[in-house]
């Protein structure tokens, strides 16, 4: 199986989960919604490293710095891309 086939069930799930924050966003505001977001994420993160590990205390703070540096750095990707996209519509 190919890396595209892997990972489009991956993209299929961010973007419905995208597709409601934009909904949500139209009468909660984006700020809203995005803080919502992220602490729906960091709850459900939790949830998933508990599952992860015997002791969650232990491994407390390796599990934060292994999500941390996830996200910063899927953060960092989507940045760059949406200022390309926006450099090409000037």
């Amino acid at each position: 199986m190919s890396d595209n086939k892997q990972e489009t069930p991956f993209f299929e799930i961010a973007d419905q989960f995208i597709d409601l924050a934009n909904k949500l966003a139209q009468t909660e505001g984006s700020a809203n919604v995005g803080t919502a977001l992220r602490y729906a994420a960091a709850r459900y993160n939790t949830f998933e490293a508990s599952l992860s590990t015997k002791d969650l205390a232990k491994d407390e703070a390796q599990i934060i710095d292994m999500l941390c540096d996830d996200f910063r750095e899927m953060l960092k990707v989507n940045m760059q891309d949406y200022i390309q996209r926006l450099a090409k519509k000037d």
